[in-house]
């Protein structure tokens, strides 16, 4: 399934829709205002499918994933001399999103095999990018992409 996002949503800790190829609202971000760092929910309908906090005081961008009250998944930036890299924790195993990561230009992959690919549109006038998902449980690869999205905008603001 394909989606459509936009970056640099954090800046001002805004809410958002991620849409689906026939340009339909789907999942609903609703980011916590006044909160130190970045924390938000994404729901669909009126149910919360899942929250993310961002864990403050680390060398390195770190976040946790929670279903409810429990953490599902742990989000860690690595540094790596050859490529952008960061590895994913999780409920459904490890995860590793390598690629152009500042270029909006990566992949999401669970024991090597692709699940996602996040690509910046071409022909776009703002910063729109895609989301083509094959992996059983979207939101939370959407949660995924809306990380890498405030690790981007980090690592722009800090430049």
């Amino acid at each position: 399934m394909r989606y459509y996002m936009k970056s640099k949503f954090f800046k001002l800790k805004e809410d958002f829709w991620i849409k689906n190829d026939q340009k339909e609202k789907v999942y609903f971000v609703d980011n916590k205002f006044l909160t130190m760092g970045l924390q938000f929910d994404i729901s669909k309908g009126n149910e919360i499918l899942y929250y993310v906090k961002e864990k403050l005081l680390t060398f390195m961008s770190k976040y946790e994933i929670f279903e409810q009250d429990k953490v599902i998944a742990k989000v860690k930036q690595k540094v790596t001399i050859f490529r952008e890299k960061i590895e994913v924790e999780s409920k459904y195993g490890n995860l590793e999103i390598v690629g152009s990561i500042f270029d909006y230009n990566y992949r999401i992959y669970q024991n090597k095999k692709e699940i996602a690919h996040v690509a910046k549109e071409i022909f776009s006038f703002t910063d729109n990018y895609y989301i083509d998902i094959n992996f059983e449980d979207e939101a939370f690869i959407l949660c995924l992409v809306v990380i890498v999205d405030n690790i981007i905008d980090k690592n722009n603001s800090a430049s």
